[in-house]
């Protein structure tokens, strides 16, 4: 289960598009390390953990997926 900030847990619920979304199966997606947005696998991520985020752009290494991301609250 992941566990969301309040702020963050009421704007999916407005949202119907976010609302259809899997959040379990996105868990395992890279998070930005730039604007701290769910990213998506590239070319290369099995190797060395590369990732491209759709919302800024930034390709580029992504250690960190969303389960990490939310157990160790490293949202701001």
């Amino acid at each position: 289960m992941i566990y969301l900030p309040p702020n963050v847990a009421n704007r999916i619920k407005i949202h119907k598009y976010l609302q259809s979304l899997d959040f379990e199966q996105l868990g395992e997606n890279p998070m930005c390390p730039k604007c701290e947005r769910v990213a998506l696998r590239d070319i290369g991520y099995s190797e060395d953990k590369i990732g491209q985020c759709p919302s800024c752009g930034y390709r580029g290494r992504m250690e960190t997926t969303l389960n990490e991301y939310a157990k160790r609250q490293l949202y701001k």
